[in-house]
């Protein structure tokens, strides 16, 4: 016998396929819809990040260029001060030298020598006295030669004055370092 199918079975099956396929193409989009979003979120997020990292490296690099500044005007006040002491030492020790000067001189004068003054001017030392006699002088001349703190000593002057020679011997002076 022959039998008759009335259902359309084949467009029930072809639109129960399309409807699953039409599913999975509306989840998939949703899915890409959610990736892309979140992808998106993602790289604002990053973008943000290192914008702010740059803005905070710009504050850094200001406060260095600040803090630099500070920092060569602290280096010219320190060699401000540098010279400044050094000037300070170099007039300690010129002040030291006339004094050890006048020390020595004072032990190298004989007793019957009497300075009557004493002119220091660039390193030449002149001395004007009187003395008992020439030969008083010559020890007196010799004295200056053999210390350290004289050098070159020269008579310039010796003339009789009355019961005494009166005299101008000129040397140069070696100040200690």
């Amino acid at each position: 016998m022959v039998t008759i199918n009335l259902l359309p079975i084949k467009a029930e099956l072809r639109r129960k396929a399309l409807i699953s396929q039409l599913a999975i193409l509306g989840i998939s989009i949703v899915a890409l819809v959610v990736v892309l979003g979140a992808f998106h979120e993602t790289l604002k997020i990053r973008r943000d990040n290192l914008q702010q990292d740059i803005t905070d490296t710009r504050i850094e690099i200001q406060k260095l260029t600040v803090q630099a500044g500070e920092i060569e005007v602290f280096k010219k006040h320190k060699q401000e001060l540098e010279r400044k002491l050094d000037i300070i030492k170099d007039l300690n020790n010129k002040k030291a030298g006339p004094v050890q000067m006048l020390d020595e001189l004072s032990m190298l004068i004989p007793e019957k020598v009497w300075i009557r003054s004493l002119n220091n001017t660039g390193g030449k030392l002149v001395l004007e006295g009187l003395a008992v006699d020439n030969t008083v002088i010559a020890e007196f001349m010799k004295k200056l030669q053999a210390s350290q703190q004289f050098d070159e000593v020269e008579l310039i002057l010796t003339e009789q004055d009355g019961a005494n020679v009166k005299f101008v011997v000129q040397c140069k002076v070696q100040l200690p370092a």
